[in-house]
């Protein structure tokens, strides 16, 4: 799909007459000049459409990010080809407008109202699409369009997210999966943070779900051509990877997720807050305190769908969890199936006999039965009201249920709603439920909405993932409670509009971000006050902070850019307050009845519709922006069906042509000399000039490498093939098969480049080494040589314009014994070859031959196949180079086996066709070029 160093765009073309279409024997006679073009033509038909320039940019403005991707596409070929657009994003992401520009039209996204039926399914989409994403935590945007023969088009996708910190880090992900090599590729971020940057580092490229995935050559630091300017407010990051770099990651162009990892500077203990422009942010991170006593239950599914790894690599995570326990905490086990088994009937506290004999119970614990999830939830929440009611503790604790399952209730109680009842009923507001689905099959969003009214957090596992790490690492953001039962007050003649104030609990390395609007914009300080539990204390913290005016615009580096319709830049202190505003309402429509519902619904929506948030309530409509009187115009042919869950866009044929989508023609075959080899190995030699077809095998052995052109010392070009063998098939005369896996190609002039083809990738060692994928279509040029690799099909060389090879990929998706992937060699144009070029194809390039009939009174040439011979008839000979060689009529498949040639058969691997023996074009090592005349030199 990429293009590197050279793009294709020039030459003139010529597809050819209709007659060459459909007779290769009349074709044959003009290959001269014209195959070049019709194989620069075809080549073009058969490649998909190739990404030139994939940039993100990222500013984030006090932990509030604005990220906008641009994608540019260019359709080489000679007739109209779809492509599509996709990339991840957060899932806690909002996105704020999509553009496309398809040659001098351009699209432009809408944000406009969702019917209320059609908002609440596409939250139930959004439920089970999350599922599907390739990575944990995003949803995946898709756009498509069909761009024109030769023509350009380009994505533009910007979305905003407020960063949350977790483990004392705040985390930006961008994900860089353009799906092909990309002659410019770039990512910039810039994070300006005006309390201080106290860390920053970039993270290994991760791409963890992925079949070869990316990989950085040192998987301790950031990704190779990563570049870090910062100072104390201000930081800058741009990774921009060559082409080779690239491929070193991944050669399918699917690199991973660019990770920036940083954190603030903190000094006052009642956090940090923020003013523009009558907006303010308030962020309330202390430290320095010490941990409250929590009282925990664990409770593990052990239905029978848990069976294997699963099982394992949870019972590994929660050894690891029991010893991280502190003296202070109390805790229980619970595993549950269609039984539910606890381990104690009350909490214990934490020891090392009683974590030691925690450990045994989880040990022994085995999967099967079915799951109920009510009944384990019901119990857990007894065992820790029990305890909190029976147990006189001056110690402030925070009660907390860690509960892990794969599965949907299949026991017990089975209704959601009825689960969600019964659980926030029991709970009364006082215990958090922490929950982790693991794999597809688990009622993610009933976990969700477990979490979410009973003020915890939900994370899901994919199965293919190491789920015991993942269970540390989502426990390591709770394992240390600070405080609890945290109110954050402001003088209420003072702000407006403030979102949620009261927060159950603050675990160490997270964070609690507040904003709202000032009443009174002349305000010259604002008063604060916030209180919480912290162990045996009430914690009262009081501050009056100073309202500075201050200015975000263009001066600043790297800055949101202009929105284009004379508007200023974005206040992100305002976008911080929707964004929290709009999430704050959806969580209430969730968990809202009938009669609240429809309010939220309409809040949230008009809210995004303000801010251009693409949201459950909210949908987005692509409109052709028309130039007269900047009026928009619905663009006809194209569809919208869009949402926070999987996004679909898609423009196809709009303003090419009315009425249906365009069809996709199929691809045509490649149509070049019939001068090849290809198969077990069967040669092919084209005669043009007396319309003469000859063939011939050669049973070489596996390893052996066959010299098949040798033009070293005038056109500086050497092609040689190494075998590999395979079984013969059943019932066959062959003791085995032997297939081409590598082509190699060495030029001399006018400097020298090596190239190594096998099916399944390319290597170009010239000025640079460039690696390239066979399932990636690509164009690259160095130095006078041209290589362009249409995926999975074929690899086309052209060595300065004037000699072309093309070489087909055979790959198999379930081979039988005696099949492997190999390659087959054709010759398209040789003009460039001299006359004294040789090797098992080249001796034949400058040649001609006649066919007679043996013995009779006359000689007769034969320029058709005859019809089956007769006990008796007379021999076939064909006279080539002054030799008489017998031979046979055959048919044999070229062409990946499309097209069907007849041929005259040399038989005994080729005795007399070729000069010597075939043993005399045996090479030493695949660049071998010592060979004269099909004799090596002394």
């Amino acid at each position: 799909m990429l293009l590197l160093l050279g793009l294709c765009l020039g030459l003139p073309l010529c597809a050819g007459s209709q007659e060459e279409a459909h007779s290769w024997g009349d074709a044959s006679e003009q290959v001269g000049l014209r195959v070049p073009r019709q194989l620069r033509l075809l080549q073009r038909l058969k490649t998909k459409p190739l990404m030139t320039e994939f940039s993100v940019k990222s500013t984030i403005i006090s932990r509030y990010a604005f990220t906008t991707v641009s994608c540019r596409m260019l359709n080489r070929a000679s007739e109209d080809q779809e492509v599509e657009f996709q990339l991840q994003i957060p899932a806690a992401a909002f996105i704020t407008n999509f553009t496309m520009l398809l040659g001098d039209k351009v699209y432009q996204g809408e944000i406009t109202e969702r019917e209320k039926k059609s908002g609440e399914r596409v939250k139930e989409k959004r439920n089970e699409t999350t599922e599907d994403n390739q990575e944990k935590g995003t949803d995946l945007f898709r756009a498509s369009l069909v761009i024109p023969s030769k023509d350009k088009a380009v994505f533009l996708l910007s979305y905003e997210e407020l960063l949350q910190r977790r483990l004392g880090k705040y985390e930006h992900s961008i994900s860089v999966r353009p799906q092909q090599l990309v002659g410019r590729l770039t990512v910039e971020v810039n994070v300006l943070e005006k309390t201080g940057i106290a860390s920053l580092e970039v993270l290994p490229l991760h791409n963890s779900r992925q079949k070869g995935s990316g990989r950085a050559d040192d998987d301790s630091g950031p990704p190779p051509s990563t570049v870090i300017n910062q100072n104390e407010t201000f930081a800058r990051v741009v990774f921009k990877p060559t082409v080779v770099q690239q491929a070193k990651i991944a050669q399918n162009g699917v690199l991973g997720d660019f990770i920036i990892r940083y954190d603030v500077r903190r000094d006052q203990s009642i956090g940090d807050i923020q003013v523009l422009n009558g907006y303010f942010v308030h962020y309330f991170a202390p430290k320095d305190l010490p941990p409250l006593p929590k009282n925990v239950v664990f409770v593990l599914d052990t239905s029978a769908s848990m069976v294997g790894t699963k099982l394992r690599q949870t019972k590994d995570a929660l050894f690891t969890i029991l010893h991280d326990l502190r003296p202070q905490d109390h805790f229980n086990i619970i595993g549950f199936s269609n039984r539910i088994k606890v381990w104690k009937d009350h909490l214990i506290s934490v020891t090392p006999l009683n974590v030691r004999d925690g450990k045994v119970y989880i040990h022994q614990m085995s999967p099967s039965g079915g799951t109920d999830i009510n009944g384990a939830l019901q119990s857990a929440i007894r065992l820790l009201n029990d305890y909190v009611a029976h147990n006189d503790i001056e110690d402030r604790s925070v009660s907390l249920i860690i509960f892990l399952t794969d599965g949907k209730p299949t026991v017990g109680e089975t209704r959601t709603l009825e689960i969600l009842s019964n659980t926030k009923e029991a709970a009364r507001g006082q215990i958090c439920i922490f929950t982790i689905g693991i794999g597809s099959d688990v009622d993610f969003k009933l976990l969700e909405k477990l979490s979410l009214e009973n003020c915890g957090l939900t994370r899901r596992v994919h199965e293919e993932e190491d789920a015991g790490s993942q269970l540390i690492g989502f426990y390591d953001e709770i394992r240390t409670p600070l405080l609890s039962d945290i109110r954050v007050d402001y003088p209420p003649g003072s702000v407006e509009h403030v979102t949620k104030t009261l927060f159950p609990n603050y675990f160490n390395g997270s964070e609690i971000v507040i904003a709202g609007k000032l009443a009174d914009r002349k305000l010259g300080q604002l008063h604060v006050e916030v209180t919480a539990s912290n162990s045996k204390k009430f914690v009262i913290l009081k501050t009056d902070v100073p309202v500075e005016p201050q200015r975000v615009g263009s001066d600043i580096p790297g800055g949101p850019q202009p929105k284009g319709d004379g508007k200023e830049d974005p206040n992100p202190m305002e976008h911080v307050w929707g964004y929290l505003t709009v999430k704050e309402l959806l969580n209430a429509w969730l968990q809202s009845n009938d009669e609240q519902k429809e309010k939220l619904r309409q809040k949230a929506q008009a809210l995004a519709l303000n801010y251009h948030f693409l949201s459950p309530f909210t949908t987005m409509k692509l409109k052709r922006l028309v130039l007269r009187g900047d009026r928009l115009e619905d663009a006809r042919g194209m569809s919208a069906a869009v949402g926070p869950e999987t996004v679909m866009q898609s423009l196809r044929g709009a303003d090419l042509q009315p009425g249906p989508t365009l069809k996709k023609t199929r691809d045509p075959r490649i149509r070049i000399s019939k001068t090849s080899v290809d198969g077990d190995p069967h040669f092919v030699v084209d005669f043009p000039l007396s319309k003469l077809t000859v063939c011939f095998n050669i049973d070489g052995q596996p390893g052996d490498i066959l010299r098949l052109v040798s033009d070293h010392r005038d056109s500086g070009v050497t092609v040689n093939g190494e075998l590999i063998g395979a079984p013969a098939p059943p019932n066959g005369h062959k003791k085995q098969r032997t297939y081409f896996g590598t082509i190699t190609i060495l030029v001399n002039k006018p400097e020298r480049s090596y190239l190594e083809i096998t099916p399944n990738r390319v290597i170009l060692d010239g000025g640079d080494r460039l690696v390239l994928p066979c399932n990636q279509s690509v164009v690259v040029g160095s130095r006078g040589l041209e290589v362009s690799v249409s995926a999975n099909a074929n690899v086309t060389v052209t060595v300065q314009g004037t000699i072309v090879f093309v070489i087909l990929i055979h790959r198999y998706k379930n081979p039988a014994p005696f099949q492997r992937n190999h390659l087959g060699f054709y010759i398209s144009n040789s003009g460039g070859l001299s006359s004294h070029c040789h090797g098992l194809l080249g001796q034949f390039l400058n040649q001609d031959a006649k066919l007679t009939e043996e013995p009779t009174g006359r000689s007769k040439n034969l320029t058709s196949p005859p019809l089956p011979q007769a006990v008796g008839a007379p021999e076939t000979i064909l006279k080539v180079k002054g030799r008489r060689v017998p031979v046979v009529w055959k048919q044999r498949r070229i062409y990946n086996g499309e097209e069907q040639i007849d041929c005259w058969f040399a038989r005994n691997n080729a005795a007399k066709l070729i000069d010597g023996d075939y043993k005399d074009y045996l090479a030493s090592h695949p660049f071998d070029t010592e060979m004269t005349l099909g004799r090596r030199q002394p």
